[in-house]
């Protein structure tokens, strides 16, 4: 599938979405409160449900952190093993988180994904967790391109928007599990992955912008989650855009 042809079957739903905004949008979604409930859809070929997984759209199962957790400090890790009870951790093909983390240890590129496979083994050992590898056959987008057009920075720790038939394509920070610093950092990852070569790039327009939609348990959460996401700091103006919503007018607490 092109990137035009995709770009182009979101337009019913990211219209409406521009039009009445996310939180009115979502009333129209008779089973919305299932996108909450992270035992409804699964990754078919494992039974985990507290998995680490990617903030990729194309791996929207379990919770989220970018490279499934291989950018955090190992205190960070550590913090975020233990409130999210995590019972697998999982990689992907194709990670570009990979290539940022490859960087940063002055790994080759052609190394990044074997090195990446270790430190994931790794983990799994430690942890006493089962680690599992999603093929670019197996993820929840295209294999040549990304066709995420929001970023949903989930203060739930518990949203996979691929539950609820009439979501976008999403890429997903977990904030009720990650620090403001690193959850911004990682909502600036999901920019330059939409906005560059394999993402949607200039299709994304201030008419049809990139939206990254807070996902607040009450009004003032919401209002804090939005309040630092405008301290976000990218290059790409009014291409960009926050919206959210307050789950407690779907799900209990």
């Amino acid at each position: 599938m092109e990137k035009n042809q995709k770009f182009n079957e979101q337009e019913s739903i990211m219209s409406q979405i521009y039009n009445i905004g996310f939180a009115e949008y979502i009333k129209t979604l008779s089973d919305f409160t299932d996108s909450f409930n992270l035992g409804k859809n699964k990754f078919p070929r494992e039974n985990f449900i507290n998995c680490l997984c990617c903030m990729d759209e194309g791996t929207p199962w379990g919770v989220h952190s970018a490279g499934s957790g291989i950018l955090l400090s190992d205190d960070t890790f550590e913090k975020y093993f233990a409130d999210a009870k995590l019972d697998a951790i999982s990689s992907h093909d194709g990670c570009a988180a990979l290539k940022v983390w490859a960087a940063q240890q002055g790994i080759p590129p052609e190394d990044a994904d074997e090195k990446a496979k270790l430190w994931y083994e790794k983990i799994a050992k430690e942890k006493g967790i089962s680690h599992i590898h999603i093929s670019a056959e197996e993820m929840a987008r295209p294999a040549e391109f990304h066709d995420a057009r929001v970023c949903y920075y989930d203060g739930t720790g518990r949203f996979n928007y691929l539950s609820v038939k009439g979501l976008p394509e999403g890429f997903v920070v977990s904030r009720k599990y990650l620090g403001k610093d690193h959850s911004l950092e990682e909502c600036g990852i999901a920019l330059s992955v939409a906005f560059g070569h394999h993402g949607f790039g200039d299709l994304l327009t201030s008419s049809k912008k990139f939206l990254i939609i807070a996902i607040g348990q009450s009004e003032k959460d919401l209002d804090n989650l939005k309040a630092e996401l405008s301290e976000l700091k990218h290059e790409f103006g009014d291409k960009v855009a926050i919206d959210g919503f307050v789950t407690s007018i779907f799900v209990s607490a």
